[in-house]
C-alpha cells in the first residue's frame, strides 16, 4: 500500500515533534533578522524605549498608595519640625482607618459578617448564635442539628 514514495509516515508524537521544532526555529529565525528600523533624532526616543518606568508607574495600582505615603511623610517631618509631631501622627490614625475602610465596596447580595449590616438582620451560615447556644445548654448539642 505504497503512494510511490519511499518515504515512511511518522508517527503522531514524532511529527508533533517536528512541527514543534521547526516553529521553535522559524522563531529563532525571526528574532536573529536584523531589524531595519528608521532613524531617530537625538530628542524622540525608539518606541522601545517609550514605556519608561514613569509611564508604567502611572498605570500600576499602587501608585496612589504610594503617593499618599510620600505625602504623609512629608507633612510628618513638618509637623514634627514646628513641634506637633505627636499630634499629627494620632490625628492621622482615625483617619487611615476610615480611608482603609472605604476601599471595599460590597456586592448587592453579598452579606457582611455583622448581621446588623444585613437585610432583614440575615445572618450567614454557620454563625453561632445565642439563641443556638441556650439551646445546646437546655436540650443538648443534638437540638440545634438542621434536619433535611
Amino acid at each position: 500500500m505504497s503512494d510511490g514514495s519511499d518515504k515512511e509516515e511518522d508517527p503522531p508524537h514524532l511529527a508533533r515533534y517536528r512541527e514543534y521544532k521547526r516553529r521553535q526555529e522559524a522563531k529563532r529565525q525571526q528574532k536573529s533578522k536584523p531589524t531595519t528600523s528608521p532613524s531617530y533624532s537625538p530628542t524622540t526616543p525608539p518606541p522601545e524605549q517609550c514605556s519608561s518606568l514613569p509611564d508604567r508607574l502611572i498605570n500600576h495600582r499602587l501608585t496612589p498608595l504610594l503617593l499618599k505615603l510620600v505625602i504623609w511623610i512629608f507633612l510628618l517631618l513638618f509637623f514634627v519640625h514646628h513641634e506637633f509631631g505627636s499630634v499629627f501622627f494620632l490625628a492621622s490614625i482615625p483617619f487611615i482607618v476610615w480611608q482603609s475602610m472605604e476601599e471595599y465596596k460590597r456586592g448587592p447580595r453579598e452579606l457582611s459578617a455583622y448581621s446588623v449590616f444585613n437585610q432583614n438582620l440575615e445572618r450567614l451560615d454557620g454563625t453561632f448564635t445565642s439563641e443556638q447556644w441556650e439551646k445546646e445548654l437546655r436540650y443538648g448539642p443534638a437540638s440545634v442539628m438542621k434536619r433535611e
